[in-house]
Parts: C-alpha cells; sequence; structure tokens
C-alpha cells in the first residue's frame, strides 16, 4: 500500500460501508510498529455514514512524539492540508490511499499513549458501537448540515462539533 498526496474535497454524506475496517487495519498494520501503536476511530470506526474520511491516532510513548512524526513520514503521509492546521505539539497528517481501485483519505492523529485524548477516543467509539440511536442521530446531524450548504471540510467539522463535545461530556475519562 502506497500513500498517495491527500486532496481537500467538499464534504458530501457518504453511507457507512464495512471496506472502511479493512482499509483501516491496512493502514494500521502498516504503521504499527515496537513502539507505536495505531487505533482507527471516528465515524468510520463507529459504523457512522458521513465524509467517509478514515481517521487513526498514532499513540506514542511519553515524550516520543518525534519517533511518531518520523515513522509517518517515513511511510509517506504529508503535513496536514489545513488553514488552520492541529499545533505542532499535537499534530495531524494526511495522505490518501487506492484499496480495491477505490482512493480514501486519510487522517492521522498523532497523540500520546494513555492521555486523556486516548481514552475520549476509545469510549466515543465504544459508545456509538453500543448505541444505534446515538450512531442514527449522529448521521442526521451531518445530513442537516449538508442541507444547509455547508461544504467545505474545516466548516462542516466545526458544525458537527457541538454533538461530538455533547457525547463526550457524558462519558467518564
Amino acid at each position: 500500500m502506497k500513500i498517495l498526496p491527500y486532496e481537500k474535497v467538499v464534504a458530501e454524506f457518504k453511507p457507512w460501508q464495512p471496506v472502511y475496517l479493512a482499509v483501516a487495519q491496512a493502514l494500521i498494520d502498516m504503521i504499527s510498529c515496537a513502539e507505536l501503536d495505531v487505533i482507527h476511530f471516528g465515524s468510520t470506526s463507529a459504523k457512522v455514514g458521513g465524509k467517509g474520511i478514515i481517521d487513526l491516532s498514532v499513540l506514542y510513548p511519553s515524550g516520543k512524539i518525534q519517533l511518531a512524526l518520523n515513522r509517518l513520514a517515513e511511510v509517506g503521509f504529508q503535513d496536514q492540508v489545513s488553514t488552520k492546521p492541529f499545533p505542532p505539539q499535537r499534530p495531524r497528517k494526511d495522505g490518501a490511499v487506492l484499496f480495491d481501485g477505490i482512493k480514501y483519505l486519510i487522517h492521522v492523529h498523532v497523540i500520546e499513549r494513555a492521555s486523556d485524548e486516548h481514552y475520549k477516543q476509545l469510549q466515543y467509539k465504544a459508545f456509538l458501537l453500543q448505541d444505534p440511536q446515538a450512531r442514527s442521530s449522529y448521521e442526521q446531524t451531518k445530513q442537516v448540515i449538508l442541507a444547509t450548504g455547508v461544504t467545505e471540510q474545516e466548516a462542516y467539522a466545526k458544525q458537527k462539533a457541538p454533538f461530538v463535545k455533547s457525547v463526550l461530556s457524558q462519558l467518564a475519562v
């Protein structure tokens, strides 16, 4: 699997597909190494329709962020494509892959293993997987945002943030 250049595309709603899990697992297998773990989180991991962008987190040991950044550069991920990128102490790297002839966009978040954010990602995913009504509500939220004409990725993400924050506020970390 080769990491291709990322393309910023307009947000659209794509129903969830099982192939997202296969793409994520192939990437996890490619990125993981002795000191780094990789998890699949976000909508594509929790069977929620949306943009179809696969979110992963590379989990590095405390104080070893450069190890994660070097590994991601080594396999071909690029700096985040954004007008407001994540800060250097909590970066995101971007890329794309072809899987069975279809292009998938990838966001790789670089976070410290065992941090609050790591645990929140795990809890959020588990919550959505266990609650079909929450998944449905999240999909409806996304579709309403798109119906208002918001299709720029960052604006779309900002619009759906209240739903995510509402769920996270209910989860114990």
